[in-house]
């Protein structure tokens, strides 16, 4: 595991990006799940929602996790939702847990 920091996100009051060595990994607003700040994540976000209709749970396994950024997208989103997050660096979700719960 690399160096582990949270920034403050300038734009919502909920907001941190994850950074590992200095490098922006994930972004997640605590106060409100919904809002998908990188592109990519969005991107993802738009394929969850085309998959099933509004608030209909999915089963989703997650490869990477960063800030739980997804995970708890979906949770908001499609409540009772099953869901799998798969990392290599366990230690990584006990500084996110600890930081952003």
């Amino acid at each position: 595991m690399g160096r582990i920091e949270f920034e403050a996100d300038i734009f919502s009051a909920g907001g941190l990006t994850l950074l590992v060595d200095g490098s922006a990994q994930s972004h997640v607003d605590l106060a409100d799940p919904t809002r998908l700040f990188f592109e990519y994540v969005r991107r993802i976000g738009h394929v969850i929602d085309h998959h099933a209709g509004p608030g209909r749970p999915v089963d989703v396994l997650h490869l990477g996790g960063g800030a739980l950024t997804l995970p708890r997208y979906v949770a908001a989103t499609r409540p009772g939702s099953r869901q799998t997050v798969a990392l290599v660096d366990a230690g990584l979700v006990e500084v996110v847990r600890a930081r952003a719960p």
